[in-house]
């Protein structure tokens, strides 16, 4: 839907009045370009005669694969997901049985949480491995790791903040207390995880 289409042209959707793509599906982005540069950096430090033979950090670079795959799926599932929402608030409005929208609607919400909360978990991880790579990289390469650090943090205060504004939709209840509590452990993680 969005990941593969030019950056020229994500960003001129991005600036459209349309809400779609919008801070959730950005946000993966975001977080993909961070891990793609950690990516970058940990590859060319595997490059090197000192690491040619380090196993740790060669799963290390397969892990942080998987993250920018995940991040990257996330780019094209936030906006089906977005628009579940709005068709569910849509429904509600015109459907004679209001449980049933309601239902509808707490359904997408929590789907809608569940993507940006996942985003959040990935992005700890890589944040993670940003650190283990920052021990071994050395001069200007380590430049490149700041900027990813800095997309990281960006991806996921938007992860977080999508995240968050889905759960004060839902209905209050054991559900929403719920993932109001997984994303608070979330960010607290996050937090605590710091590059020098």
């Amino acid at each position: 839907m969005f990941i593969n289409r030019t950056i020229k042209d994500y960003l001129d959707r991005l600036s459209s009045e349309q809400p779609i793509p919008g801070g959730g599906g950005t946000s993966a982005l975001v977080g993909a370009l961070g891990i793609g540069l950690i990516i970058m950096v940990a590859k060319i430090m595997a490059g090197r005669p000192e690491h040619a033979n380090d196993a740790k950090l060669k799963e290390l670079i397969q892990h942080l694969i998987r993250l920018r795959d995940a991040a990257e799926r996330i780019v094209d599932e936030d906006p089906k997901v977005f628009q579940d929402v709005m068709n569910s608030y849509k429904q509600i409005k015109k459907i004679q049985n209001k449980k049933i929208g309601e239902e509808n609607l707490e359904t997408a919400l929590g789907k809608a949480f569940r993507i940006q909360a996942d985003l959040c978990s990935e992005l700890t991880t890589a944040k993670k491995i940003l650190v283990e790579v920052g021990k071994i990289a050395t001069k200007s390469i380590r430049n490149d790791l700041v900027v990813a650090n800095a997309l990281l943090d960006a991806a996921f205060k938007g992860g977080e903040s999508t995240a968050h504004i889905n759960v004060v939709c839902m209905e209050k209840g054991k559900k929403c207390r719920h993932a109001e509590h997984e994303l608070e452990k979330t960010a607290e993680q996050y937090q605590k995880i710091k590059f020098e």
